[in-house]
């Protein structure tokens, strides 16, 4: 009896059965554990003889011992040649047929009523070639419709009989062409005028289709009947036999020879690869419980966990690399701090500890005998991941490969005074140390692009990249939006004092900040803060249609944000920062106008609500600068008013209750929003020409006028 799994699963479904997490997990394991047991073991595993195919043998090579063996490169070619000779195995399908004869008696109904019409000859040639699902040509509809009623009804009788004809004996996809030029010469060699012919020709040729079913698996079966008739060729290779001497270029059939006598497989350390396999296999082990414990968030995580797989086998994988170039100093130059870099700029600090350990001590074991390099790459990691503890900018990383190489200068010349090394192999040693340093640094540096992509990650380093003013993005939004971009700068200044009074991501809020209205660069002259001295459109629109135009900067600055590859973490925030607040202005406008009333949900964004505090963080710096920009005497009481208010607002419509935001939060939010405005909104003095008077007297008419609307977009 199958078992409920089974039940759901269905039996031989490999992919459903990937579906499940579980499976998913353990074949992530199994496969990081076979390759990095393979990585480490690579000095145990069979040492084979140097030779290529194609070039010169470095040694004289003779049999040591006589041997017949199968020449399977004969053989292979031998039963090859057999199965190619067998023909394909064709089966009939003989519901083709009459599919084909429906489908010509449709077309014949379709000529006659088309003929029965009114109109002239062209017209109903070309309502005919519309009305056939067939691929008729122009004069084949023209001598379908200018048949006379006699061969009309001899068109009736040939054209089944020559269908049922072609296709009974039989028609191959391959051979249908041929068939068909078959077909026309026959019907042109028939009696009947040139429209009998055409017609007939053109009816028949487009219903035929292939009857015959290409049975691939028999014709597979009779295939290998005939490569097992096929005996393998034997050959004997005698004691002492010269093989391929030196220099001269070893072939492909050296090659077979070599691996028959077993030159070429020589027997494997098991024991050494056991023990590898045991380290590793308790390396994961405790990686898996540390991660439970003190990174969940990983551990719950699939496509963190195969970025933690990745970093730690492409770690050990440029290690083996390193280890194989002969010279003794080579292996003090492999960047085994690039894993850890790379861990605690990704996934978390604490976790990039333990793969400084584990990729350490794997270190160790590739060396060989002594603790040296394990030594120095625990050093030198540790030194990293102090250096990215907090990057605020790109020269941090730069800085953590400093880092790494004085941790590495330290650690190669403590070792080194300890084993009695003289000043000049100190010297190389640690010089080398030092450019190890760099390159973690500068390996680091440049995986992390593509890491970020490949994963979803939104580093530092990418937040930092996308708050460049220079940004492409940015620089459209300035460009085509002014007043949006400083709208922005604005929002981004207002948010960052939030997050730090609250916990949250200061970096991502600002930059999420410098994107969350890109959208407006579709139509920036809907948006008040673009607008100037400008008409307003609005003024001549409907409040549902201004409702749509200014909701749907959402939508655009989705498109926008997917165009250029902007992470999920600023999308997000780009999505909720309106959460499904109501579209006030425009609502009660309609209201007014409405003689029934109108629907709330109608004059709604689309949300959803803020998810993180970062994007609520976003939503409330978004409608307090519109509507502190809008107030007309703006004071420090008003503007404390108007923040909790909105705060208050956004608090009582729901649009908080999924952010993690607390009471105390808010309370702290309001208070770092009226420090930032108490400095940008700061008293003016009035200047003796006037302008800023016409300036202060400009900003409240227009706050007077649009105070609302800006609020809402």
């Amino acid at each position: 009896m199958r078992t409920p799994l089974q039940q759901r699963l269905g039996k031989g479904r490999p992919a459903a059965l990937w579906g499940h997490a579980l499976v998913r997990r353990l074949g992530l394991g199994f496969f990081t554990f076979a390759l990095l047991t393979t990585l480490v073991s690579l000095q145990w595993l069979p040492q084979r003889l140097k030779v290529e195919e194609g070039k010169p043998a470095p040694d004289t090579i003779s049999a040591p011992k006589t041997i017949t063996y199968f020449d399977e490169a004969k053989t292979a070619e031998l039963r090859d040649n057999a199965a190619r000779l067998v023909e394909p195995v064709y089966d009939p399908d003989i519901s083709v047929l009459k599919d084909s004869l429906d489908r010509l008696q449709e077309a014949l109904d379709a000529v006659r009523a088309v003929r029965a019409q009114e109109g002239s000859a062209p017209d109903k040639a070309k309502l005919l070639t519309q009305r056939l699902n067939l691929p008729l040509t122009a004069s084949a509809g023209q001598a379908l419709v200018a048949l006379s009623d006699g061969e009309m009804a001899a068109l009736e009788r040939q054209a089944p009989a020559l269908v049922r004809e072609v296709m009974q004996q039989g028609v191959r996809e391959t051979d249908l062409p041929e068939i068909r030029e078959r077909l026309g010469q026959k019907v042109e060699a028939g009696q009947g005028t040139a429209e009998l012919k055409e017609a007939l020709r053109s009816l028949t040729s487009a219903v035929l289709k292939p009857n015959l079913v290409l049975n691939a698996e028999e014709t597979e079966k009779r295939r290998q009947d005939a490569r097992a008739a096929i005996r393998p060729v034997e050959r004997e290779i005698l004691q002492d036999t010269v093989i391929v001497r030196k220099g001269d270029p070893v072939t492909a059939e050296d090659i077979q020879k070599l691996q028959a006598l077993g030159l070429l497989q020589p027997k494997t350390r098991w024991t050494a690869v056991l023990g590898v396999a045991l380290l590793v296999l308790l390396l994961m082990g405790l990686a898996l419980a540390y991660l439970r414990i003190l990174a969940p968030r990983v551990a719950g995580n699939e496509k963190l966990l195969t970025l933690l797989a990745l970093i730690a086998v492409g770690t050990v994988a440029i290690g083996r690399l390193f280890f194989l170039v002969p010279h003794p100093l080579a292996a003090y130059l492999f960047p085994v701090a690039t894993g850890p870099l790379l861990v605690a700029i990704l996934l978390d600090n604490r976790l990039a500890v333990l793969a400084a350990a584990e990729l350490a001590l794997l270190t160790g074991i590739m060396a060989g005998p002594g603790l040296d390099l394990a030594a120095q790459g625990v050093a030198g990691s540790l030194g990293g991941i102090l250096a990215v503890q907090k990057v605020s900018q790109r020269s941090d990383l730069t800085r953590a490969g400093f880092f790494v190489s004085a941790a590495n200068l330290s650690a190669v010349w403590g070792l080194g005074l300890l084993g009695g090394q003289g000043i000049g192999e100190l010297t190389v040693a640690g010089s080398i140390g030092v450019l190890n340093g760099l390159l973690s640094a500068i390996l680091a540096i440049g995986s992390l692009p593509y890491l970020e992509n490949a994963f979803g990650i939104t580093t530092p380093v990418k937040l930092l990249e996308l708050g460049n003013p220079s940004h492409p993005l940015l620089r459209r939004l300035l460009l085509e939006a002014p007043g949006t971009y400083h709208h922005s700068i604005v929002v981004g200044n207002l948010a960052e004092a939030a997050a730090d009074a609250v916990g949250a991501d200061g970096l991502l809020v600002r930059v999420a900040s410098y994107y969350h209205d890109i959208g407006k660069i579709k139509r920036p002259e809907f948006f008040i803060e673009n607008q100037l001295l400008s008409p307003n459109p609005h003024d001549k629109m409907s409040p549902g249609l201004s409702t749509l135009v200014i909701t749907s900067h959402i939508k655009e600055g989705l498109e926008l944000a997917r165009e250029y590859r902007l992470p999920p973490a600023i999308t997000a925030i780009l999505q909720q920062h309106h959460g499904t607040t109501l579209v006030s202005y425009f609502y009660h406008q309609a209201a007014a106008e409405s003689q029934g009333g109108v629907a709330e949900d109608d004059f709604r964004y689309d949300g959803p609500v803020p998810q993180s505090k970062e994007a609520a963080l976003v939503m409330l710096a978004d409608s307090v600068e519109a509507a502190v920009r809008s107030l007309t005497s703006p004071t420090q009481g008003k503007i404390d008013g108007l923040i909790r208010k909105i705060i208050k607002d956004r608090l009582a419509d729901g649009q908080l209750d999924q952010s993690d935001l607390t009471l105390r939060d808010l309370d702290r939010v309001a208070a770092a929003f009226s420090w930032v405005i108490a400095g940008i909104y700061h008293p003016r003095v009035e200047y003796p020409d006037g302008r800023e008077t016409l300036k202060t007297q400009a900003n409240a008419e227009e706050g007077k006028k649009d105070s609302a609307a800006r609020n809402q977009q």
